[in-house]
This record gives C-alpha cells, sequence and structure tokens, in this order.
C-alpha cells in the first residue's frame, strides 16, 4: 500500500486525499479502518515552574494491521481535533516528488536521492533527517532503537515550528 505525500496539503492512502486541518472524524469515516484513539496530556508543567499550558497535549489515531500484520501509522491531530501529523512506522511505501521511500532502504541512499533534487537536510542526530522544505523527518531503525540503516520511521506535518527550535 502506498501513501502519497503531498508536502504543505497532507497525503493520498487508498486513493483518498486527506488534507491538513481536516476534522477528526470525516478523516475516520473518509478512511472508514479500525483504529485506536491514543489522547493523553503529557505533563511536563514541573520543567516550566508549574506552568500547565507547556503541557503536549497528544491526540491521535493507531491504525496497526491495515495491509499486512505489519503495519502502522498514527494519524496526529491538534487540540481541535484537526488532523496536524502523519506518522509511519512500517508496512508502507512513501512517494514523494517521485521518489519511493521504501522501509527498509538504506536511508544514506535516500538522502541521496533528496540531495540529487536539490532537496536541503540536516541530520538532527545519527540517522534521523529533518528536510525543512517538505516537512519531514525521515530515521533510520538504528537512530529508533533497532538494528540497521535502513528506513524505520516517516514523520510529515503541516508545522514544522516544533523542530526549528
Amino acid at each position: 500500500m502506498d501513501i502519497e505525500y503531498l508536502p504543505n496539503k497532507g497525503f493520498i492512502l487508498n486513493s483518498l486525499k486527506f488534507e491538513w486541518n481536516n476534522e477528526r472524524n470525516s478523516v475516520r469515516e473518509k478512511l472508514g479502518m479500525k483504529h485506536k484513539e491514543e489522547d493523553k496530556i503529557i505533563d511536563v508543567a514541573e520543567f516550566f515552574d508549574g506552568d500547565e499550558s507547556m503541557n503536549i497535549h497528544q491526540k491521535r489515531d493507531v491504525y496497526e494491521n491495515l495491509n499486512s500484520k505489519k503495519d502502522m501509522l498514527f494519524l496526529n491531530y491538534d487540540k481541535e481535533n484537526r488532523l496536524r501529523d502523519l506518522e509511519v512506522h512500517y508496512g508502507f511505501d512513501i512517494l514523494i516528488d517521485n521518489i519511493r521511500l521504501d522501509f527498509g532502504t538504506e536511508i544514506s541512499d535516500l538522502i541521496k536521492q533528496f540531495k540529487n533534487i536539490g532537496t536541503e537536510y540536516s541530520e538532527l542526530e545519527k540517522g534521523n533527517y529533518f528536510l525543512p522544505k517538505l516537512k519531514i523527518t525521515i530515521a533510520d531503525s538504528e537512530s529508533m532503537g533497532g538494528d540497521g540503516t535502513g528506513l524505520s520511521y516517516f514523520y510529515a506535518t503541516s508545522d514544522i515550528s516544533h523542530l526549528t527550535k
């Protein structure tokens, strides 16, 4: 199953287009797939002199085993339940600007392809790359706690401000 990523717009999954800021319930209806809701508040106020406005409000739907027994993706939403991020952990091929990101492919080979089309990137930490123009990060298995340098993680977002601080 392929996901076509549309920078600054959203993505296409199962021939269905999803745009950033789509309502959560409409995304769920459109997808029509079983999911698990994982909403929680991550309390970090103690690190900011008790300022609860700094707490992280995580709202996401987890989709597993859609295509095979080894696929997983998260759709993340903002406080108003509007689509904000796409996280893919495995099981999907991702298309971006005629580049195919296959999970398991050497991440250095993927970075070379982006470099060849003039896409700037930075290595946030070993094996974890940020491509600001595309508003994505990609990471290899080793940087995600596994083994090897093949693609293991893809993250796309409508807003990169939290990645540029």
